[in-house]
């Protein structure tokens, strides 16, 4: 089964089809790419990225990539860059153009919306209904806002943990109390203490639901943290890594760049300037 839809500049791909596409690609738009079923690989220039059911990644305009495999089903939707900037900047006060990390993520609030625009679809193509571009114009940029408010990128100076309050209430409990002490060197026991189970079921559970270790989360999260430091502070890079809790500058450089693909210097540089007063 193969599904392609476009309105207002953007596209919409659902498909089963395992189609081979080994060649590097890299698109004038934001690419959301969404495991509905099964598991797929992906291979950017600096990252092998394995997604499995549920988890989705997004790849930035000329951000060379290249599908590897595709289990089951793929679910994807390329954003125009103007269309996702423009529907961002009227909820966020930040810097104009969005860059998302090079990390796989999952979140219930985005798999919502996959299911709810894939049932949706899949009804009507079955009538002879004209709503459907109407429906896809609002859906695209409910998409746009969704990945801004949740996806980590260069305007997220936090993990938005409530939707996992309805499906996982143990696991945003913790997410709680790491957010709260993020710059405690915490251990797996620690973590693990707070919902009174072994640092391996814990680490297992943590995994299974939130696509990450709990370790990567936690790092993640204080990179995060750094983002707004590095932007509205004269603080030395080196400070603001050890104030958010990571062991060396040298390992906050390496993370920074490996999600982004720049350091945390170019993006002080590169984004102070593009923060609106």
């Amino acid at each position: 089964m193969k599904t392609l839809l476009e309105m207002s500049g953007c596209l919409l791909l659902s498909t089963n089809q395992k189609k081979v596409e080994s060649l590097w690609r890299d698109d004038p738009c934001y690419k959301f790419i969404f495991s509905l079923k099964g598991s797929m690989r992906y291979q950017s220039k600096r990252n092998d990225l394995f997604l499995h059911e549920h988890e989705f990644i997004v790849f930035n305009p000329s951000e060379e990539h290249r599908q590897i495999a595709v289990e089951d089903h793929k679910f994807l939707v390329e954003l125009d860059a103007s269309f996702l900037n423009e529907a961002v900047s009227s909820i966020t006060v930040g810097q104009r153009d969005i860059f998302f990390a090079q990390f796989i993520q999952k979140n219930p609030l985005v798999t919502q919306w996959v299911q709810f625009i894939y049932s949706y679809i899949q009804m009507e193509e079955q009538s002879e209904n004209k709503g459907l571009s109407i429906f896809l114009d609002h859906s695209f940029t409910q998409l746009s806002v969704v990945l801004a408010r949740t996806a980590v990128s260069t305007q997220s100076t936090d993990f938005i943990t409530q939707p996992f309050s309805s499906v996982q209430p143990a696991l945003a409990q913790v997410m709680a109390a790491l957010k709260n002490d993020y710059q405690h060197p915490w251990s797996l026991e620690e973590m693990a203490s707070i919902l009174h189970i072994s640092k391996f079921q814990f680490a297992h559970l943590f995994k299974e639901a939130i696509g990450v270790s709990p370790f990567s989360w936690l790092q993640i999260y204080r990179l995060m943290r750094s983002q707004e430091l590095l932007l509205y502070t004269n603080q030395t890079i080196t400070n603001i890594a050890l104030g958010c809790g990571f062991s060396s500058v040298a390992v906050y450089n390496q993370l920074f760049k490996r999600l982004y693909g720049f350091t945390p210097s170019f993006f002080r540089k590169s984004y102070s300037n593009q923060i609106k007063h």
